[in-house]
């Protein structure tokens, strides 16, 4: 095993329970020395999880309490999610550069493909961050992680457009089994790209599942898996193969202990956040008046029975929206 930093990498995601709108998949690596223990700590000068008056660091905490429904929060989500994506090296100002950020060893379906108009409206980033304010924090943030000897090695996510959400579902007739269609393979990939360097991965529990083992050990046939833990507090697993090592935790409301996996909880957020503005933008020239929607349940079920005028002035099926599960 390489001496050197450690890797740090988290991952979460957002829009799973929406009647319309995408499933986004959000992670973080950072690599930071050995010995470092809390991340937040470490980066103080650039990041805070509950921010005072005139704090213009960025919030780094669980989505929905950085978005926390207002304008701020919304601005404050947009800053750290395209800091983080723009510190790993990824271009940040556009619903395209989100969707695109994934490595190639992940690079999904496209969701601005042709089938999916909806998502094809430009939608510039940031909207409610100043873009001057952002480019001081992303300042602050690459001063303090080169003084704290850190580095943000990758930030992405994956967006799942509603026509691969479908078909996934219509694969496994499980929404768990689903999410782990897209998590275990960028734990594989995080696993060989980075286990040479100590990958210490947390996820944030997936749904209502414990138990993990079985899961890593298909994804990685030829790896040792060992679980030290699995109950009601949390999944922890260490894997080896040949050089490389992960050790795995996996617990519910991860993103209040790590980091990465609060900067994968925005990146998530972020994208969806975006993508509904592209969708409601989209059914807006085809009706005007029309009111906007989040997606959610009941509010998707308003939208469908008030957006009749657009689908059929767009000639897209209601089914080609509706999420089946």
């Amino acid at each position: 095993m390489t001496e050197g930093p450690t890797v740090f990498a988290g991952i979460d995601e957002a829009g799973l329970g929406p009647l319309l709108g995408p499933f986004c998949v959000g992670w973080c690596v950072l690599a930071a020395p050995r010995g470092t223990t809390d991340l937040w700590h470490t980066l103080q000068d650039a990041v805070v999880r509950t921010p005072t008056a005139g704090d213009e660091r960025l919030v780094v905490d669980d989505s929905k309490r950085v978005h926390s429904g207002s304008l701020l929060g919304r601005a404050r989500l947009e800053a750290t999610a395209l800091a983080f994506l723009r510190a790993s090296g990824r271009p940040g100002a556009s619903l395209r550069d989100l969707a695109t950020s994934p490595p190639a060893p992940l690079a999904p379906p496209s969701l601005l493909e042709a089938d999916q108009p909806w998502y094809s409206e430009a939608v510039a980033l940031p909207e409610h961050a100043g873009e001057e304010s952002l480019e001081r924090q992303e300042r602050a943030l690459a001063r303090t992680l080169e003084a704290q000897g850190c580095s943000v090695l990758e930030a992405a996510v994956r967006v799942v457009g509603e026509a691969e959400l479908n078909a996934s579902f219509a694969r496994t007739q499980n929404k768990a089994a689903s999410i782990w269609s897209w998590v275990g393979p960028l734990v594989v990939s995080l696993f060989e790209r980075f286990g040479e360097r100590h990958l210490h991965l947390t996820l944030d529990r997936q749904g209502g599942r414990r138990r993990y083992g079985a899961l890593v050990a298909a994804e990685l046939p030829f790896a040792e898996v060992r679980v030290r833990r699995e109950d009601r507090e949390e999944a922890l697993l260490e894997v080896r193969e040949g050089a490389r090592r992960m050790t795995l935790l996996v617990r519910p409301r991860a993103e209040d202990t790590s980091l990465p996996v609060a900067v994968g909880s925005c990146l998530a957020k972020q994208a969806r956040e975006a993508a509904m503005e592209a969708f409601n933008r989209w059914f807006l020239d085809h009706q005007p008046g029309l009111r906007p929607t989040k997606g959610y349940v009941q509010d998707g079920r308003r939208w469908l029975a008030e957006a009749g005028p657009a689908l059929q002035a767009s000639g897209i099926e209601r089914a080609a929206l509706e999420r089946t599960r």
